[in-house]
């Protein structure tokens, strides 16, 4: 069982759609793969919503993987000023704790 590299060719401006999506793909050769398959489907009498349904599934499933690495890039040498120490006793408040662990579990939730 072997590889094999297929090349094409792209016209810039006519193509820049096609482009502009392949820029976008972390994974290009699996995402041109998917692209001819869905393509192949369709002419082989497969919904045309079938083959929408698996490409936004696909889609959605690296969904967490794109919005971690676009925070990590973002934050990327943010530095964070630290807040002089409030009087008290340093722990936190227990309603607000929850609240928030409530809504990472919610934004996280698989």
């Amino acid at each position: 069982m072997g590889k094999r590299a297929v090349t094409f060719v792209v016209d810039d401006e006519k193509d820049a759609d096609v482009l502009e999506w392949l820029a976008t793909q972390t994974n290009k050769s699996a995402a041109i793969r998917g692209a001819i398959r869905a393509y192949m489907r369709l002419r082989n009498g497969d919904t045309q919503e079938a083959v929408i349904r698996e490409a936004v599934a696909r889609e959605l499933a690296r969904l967490p993987d794109v919005v971690a690495a676009t925070v990590h890039n973002a934050l990327a040498g943010y530095q964070l000023a630290f807040a002089p120490q409030r009087e008290g006793t340093g722990e936190e408040n227990p309603e607000l704790a929850a609240r928030l662990d409530a809504q990472l579990d919610e934004l996280f939730a698989d």
